[in-house]
């Protein structure tokens, strides 16, 4: 059973519009796709009629169609075409398992738990965010987020630990840092910011900065 917990798995720029995207959350498999309309899905990445990876498959209008024999599935996980069978009415039971998803802060989250009662994290105002870099660290999650959190203390500037990361930067910037536990050893971190940083070039700056972690962090 999965917990019931809000994990970041991209920067919501990173997730355009039309596009399928595979993203692994603890070992799951979740295929992360946005329709043309904006709309963001999380479902599992499987396909139910021969289990195919949905995120290889493709998104015309509003609906996923799988890529090995086209069936197309509606924003409800409801199957809706059939191309061998175009004058079926799919059953109800062809369904793809969906998960929560919400985009926040700059973010895209997933709940994979099958009832989420958890609140998303709290970082106040949703405007203004925007993405500085997502890294991958060979490192447990818990790792992870301590050997980001001791880097970013030497940054100077107000710093708070959590399920999200976040340093007041010296303009009055506020980098956040969120954690996806891809699976036992591996840890994808995005970075967002909001503030005076956010500007083009100071996310710029910002980001080979986040490089630069990352690469101290993987040296140590």
């Amino acid at each position: 059973m999965a917990p019931d917990q809000w994990n970041a798995v991209a920067l919501d720029s990173q997730i355009r519009a039309s596009s399928s995207n595979p993203v692994i959350v603890n070992d799951y498999a979740v295929a992360l796709w946005r329709s043309a309309s904006g709309e963001v899905n999380a479902w599992e990445d499987r396909c139910p009629h021969r289990g195919m990876r949905l995120s290889l498959g493709f998104v015309e209008g509003d609906n996923l169609r799988c890529i090995y024999h086209g069936w197309g599935y509606a924003p409800d996980g409801q199957c809706k075409v059939i191309p061998a069978h175009p004058g079926l009415t799919p059953p109800k039971t062809i369904c793809a398992q969906r998960h929560a998803v919400a985009s926040r802060y700059g973010l895209i989250w997933t709940n994979l738990a099958a009832d989420p009662q958890a609140a998303l994290p709290d970082l106040g105002a949703d405007d203004g965010w925007q993405a500085v870099r997502s890294i991958f660290l060979n490192l447990a999650v818990q790792d992870a987020r301590k050997a980001v959190t001791d880097d970013l203390a030497g940054w100077g500037g107000a710093l708070t630990d959590g399920d999200v990361v976040t340093l007041e930067l010296q303009d009055g910037s506020t980098l956040a840092a969120a954690f996806q536990p891809v699976d036992a050893g591996s840890t994808g971190v995005h970075f967002v910011v909001r503030g005076p940083a956010a500007s083009a070039e100071g996310r710029h700056v910002l980001a080979r900065q986040v490089v630069q972690l990352r690469d101290r962090i993987e040296n140590n």
